[in-house]
């Protein structure tokens, strides 16, 4: 496809004749119910016209996305994101010395003996900075947030949302102040899907306080599919929505966030965010060269300024110097904190 071709089809236009089409009705009525209602020849549109309308968005975003394929190709997987993240967490036991950032010693199990393997003959080249510096990110922000819901549990938090759980294992290795919580795993049913019979395949027990919650944000909002799956808006929830933020709009984050704030006094979230100065990064840039194009970025001031807009309260930033003092102090093998932590959390 040429540059011409592809630019005539991203600009291609929804007609008058489409809008009718949709509507059922004819274009010049299209006309009379798109001028002011006060004008003499005004009609009121059909009933059911916000899912016509609906409808007719859908079939204009089916074709984008077909035209986006055709360019850069599919989408990654999320499961295949997800097994990356499962690598740099089982990769962590293997390379760096005790004690872990954090201790997940079923990813292993997870990702099989093959995996580990090719792991450890990729010592070398997990050591490298970049590398360093993704893994440690990617530890922190499930240490922050397992230590966030700990303390969020104390304080009569009953329910645990992981929103992108992908390859996620806290439900499988949780500690004893985790049994009295519903753990509720949130991902697309692929993704899901795929992590279940990686569990059946290796012998992993699912305990009795896990739930999943298949939602297909396509056909459903996250509020509708928490509902479907059995979550209690009335409990006290704490929610983890970690290495998401940055692919969806601006529009899509504070729908969530209006989610979470549906919840009940004492709910919580911990969140991580691209900041502004990661918008011409090597990662942001393979990202979007893959077909996942990171789209919202934002400074602390920013992502705080939302938060607090939409309601939220005892917003807090982790700065990298407390994530240091916390996590990494006294180190042997000179594992360190990211160059750059972009880790909020917030209270209903």
């Amino acid at each position: 496809m040429d540059y011409k071709e592809a630019t005539d089809r991203v600009l291609e236009p929804i007609t008058t004749a489409d809008l009718a089409r949709a509507l059922g009705i004819s274009q010049d009525d299209v006309g009379r119910t798109r001028v002011a209602p006060a004008a003499d020849d005004f009609s009121p549109p059909p009933d059911g016209w916000k899912a016509a309308v609906a409808r007719l968005a859908g079939e204009r975003a089916s074709r984008l996305l077909k035209l986006k394929t055709e360019l850069v190709g599919p989408p990654r997987a999320a499961s295949g994101t997800a097994h990356g993240v499962a690598v740099m967490r089982a990769a962590h036991l293997i390379i760096e010395s005790e004690p872990p950032v954090l201790n997940d010693t079923v990813a292993a199990r997870l990702l099989g003996p093959e995996m580990m393997a090719q792991i450890r003959a990729r010592v070398d080249e997990l050591k490298t900075p970049p590398a360093l510096g993704l893994r440690s990110h990617v530890l922190l922000r499930s240490r922050f947030a397992e230590d966030t819901l700990m303390d969020a549990v104390a304080d009569g938090v009953e329910q645990y949302v992981l929103l992108g759980a992908g390859l996620d294992t806290f439900a499988y290795r949780q500690p004893e102040w985790a049994h009295g919580l519903t753990v509720i795993e949130v991902d697309h049913p692929g993704t899901q899907g795929a992590k279940r019979r990686a569990l059946a395949a290796t012998g992993i027990e699912i305990p009795p306080n896990v739930r999943y919650a298949d939602i297909d944000f396509e056909r459903e909002t996250l509020a509708q599919g928490l509902a479907r799956c059995g979550v209690d808006t009335a409990k006290p929830t704490f929610f983890s929505w970690l290495g998401v933020t940055m692919y969806l709009t601006r529009e899509a984050i504070e729908a969530t966030l209006r989610t979470v704030l549906s919840f009940p006094k004492g709910s919580g979230i911990v969140l991580t965010y691209a900041h502004t100065d990661s918008m011409k990064s090597q990662m942001a840039t393979d990202s979007g060269t893959a077909g996942e194009p990171w789209v919202s970025y934002f400074t602390p001031d920013e992502l705080g300024a939302m938060l607090q807009r939409l309601g939220f309260s005892d917003i807090s930033f982790l700065s990298r110097e407390e994530a240091e003092r916390r996590y990494y102090a006294n180190r042997s093998d000179g594992f360190a904190a990211p160059p750059r932590v972009s880790i909020a959390a917030a209270r209903v």
